[in-house]
């Protein structure tokens, strides 16, 4: 594997991202880092142990201070389920995602990820879903993954579900070779190699003391060979080659290169979606200047096209706005719709001054939202989007593109609490007027 730096491997994926090829390989690692702070194997074999050992201790030989081998004693005896329920807390995978889980979810629902594979059986990637308004698509195995409705991207947790299914999570060798888990991984495996044809893959999350676990990756993708592959590690070359040394063959075997980035997974893929936001709005703008050459007779300047610098939220938060997601609806889709329009106004926006403010935009001593809005009238958006902005976060302004004003009242709407109320909001304008008022 070829040592790189964390730019060029952003720059690298990023690449994936736009041309539909990236997919990405996940490990406790992940859910490890904080805030999530889930505990290693190390941590779960002692609590279990130090529980089993006071029931038992001198009238049966002492538990095993290692979590596979307890699995496997349990396992053999046809009680694995006791050792889940009895031995291990049952709320041991819960925690608050982290940033790399909201970066794979906004991801997944943005469909930039072709697919995401984890080792976890935590729902810390689903939880991250919920967080930006989306339902992450979780599959045990490869049928699963194959009936995800629509045009999602699933997430394929091929040790199992701690939620959907926890007396059928892997902890041990001997599960693999009977069933149900020795079937979910055959119908993985084919999956997985009819999905992974030609992607390019991350893999991340593998600097663990669960490492045991992945010659379950053998069994699911011992054969396939991605076009390309870059490990996200921080510990140097030479230890997760020894630690991982299914991960290192399937590295080896990538067409087209293999690449080794030495950080942590969880900045990686903060990076990565913050990154992707950017190249997204740059996107958008750019469809709007041949626009702003038209109407102005000079071409935008160089800095107006470039994304502004932002926070992850504030740069989601736009995207979501040109894309014209209603409240509490994700941003599902890696391009932005082709409306010259909405990259216009905020390149008119930019010209006369206007600088980011978080997901706004600051002009002439006003914040102002920009907000696609095709075929709806000013009326029934206000209504609609009034509790999205309450007024201590409210904008001054929001630009409906795309939107007339017929001149009818704001639609009443009905407060979270069950009363109906106007309440206080921003101004809304169509383009033309607003463009006027610039």
């Amino acid at each position: 594997m070829t040592p790189i730096d964390l730019d060029d491997a952003i720059e690298r994926s990023l690449d994936g991202l736009m041309n539909n090829r990236l997919a990405l390989l996940a490990g406790a690692g992940l859910s490890m880092a904080p805030p999530s702070n889930l505990p290693s194997a190390a941590a779960i074999a002692a609590e279990a142990k130090q529980e089993y050992d006071a029931r038992y201790a001198g009238h049966r030989p002492l538990l095993s201070p290692q979590v596979e081998e307890q699995a496997e004693f349990f396992f053999g005896r046809g009680e694995l389920p006791i050792y889940l329920n009895e031995y291990i807390d049952l709320d041991a995978f819960a925690g608050k995602p982290n940033d790399g889980h909201l970066a794979i979810a906004d991801l997944l629902l943005s469909r930039a990820f072709q697919t995401v594979v984890t080792t976890n059986v935590d729902i810390l990637i689903e939880g991250a879903g919920l967080q930006v308004f989306g339902n992450v698509f979780a599959a045990i195995d490869g049928h699963e993954a194959a009936a995800v409705p629509g045009d999602a991207k699933p997430l394929l947790k091929i040790h199992g579900c701690w939620h959907k299914d926890r007396n059928n999570t892997v902890w041990c060798e001997p599960q693999l070779g009977v069933p149900p888990v020795n079937e979910r991984v055959q119908r993985s495996a084919i999956w997985l190699q009819n999905n992974l044809v030609n992607k390019d893959l991350v893999v991340l999350g593998y600097s663990t003391d669960w490492d045991y676990l992945n010659e379950l990756i053998d069994q699911t993708m011992g054969t396939i060979a991605p076009s390309s592959v870059i490990v996200v590690n921080p510990a140097p070359p030479a230890a997760f080659t020894a630690a991982a040394p299914d991960l290192t063959a399937l590295a080896n075997r990538a067409q087209n290169g293999s690449f080794y980035v030495q950080v942590s997974g969880s900045d990686y893929l903060d990076r990565l979606r913050l990154e992707f936001s950017r190249a997204f709005i740059r996107r958008a703008l750019a469809q709007g200047s041949g626009e702003f050459e038209a109407v102005t007779g000079n071409p935008p300047s160089p800095p107006t096209l470039d994304a502004p610098t932002a926070s992850n939220e504030d740069l989601w938060q736009m995207r979501r706005d040109l894309l014209g997601c209603k409240p509490n609806k994700p941003a599902r889709s890696p391009v932005p719709p082709h409306e010259p329009a909405v990259g216009l106004t905020i390149l008119q926006i930019r010209a006369a001054g206007g600088v980011p403010s978080g997901s706004y935009w600051e002009v002439g001593g006003r914040f102002v939202r920009v907000l696609r809005s095709p075929n709806a009238f000013l009326h029934t958006l206000e209504g609609t989007y009034r509790w999205d902005m309450p007024p201590v976060a409210a904008p001054h302004l929001v630009v409906a593109v795309g939107a007339e004003d017929v001149f009818l009242p704001t639609d009443l709407v009905r407060r979270p609490d069950g009363s109906i109320a106007r309440g206080a909001g921003p101004g809304w304008m169509t383009r033309a007027t607003f463009e006027a008022s610039l």
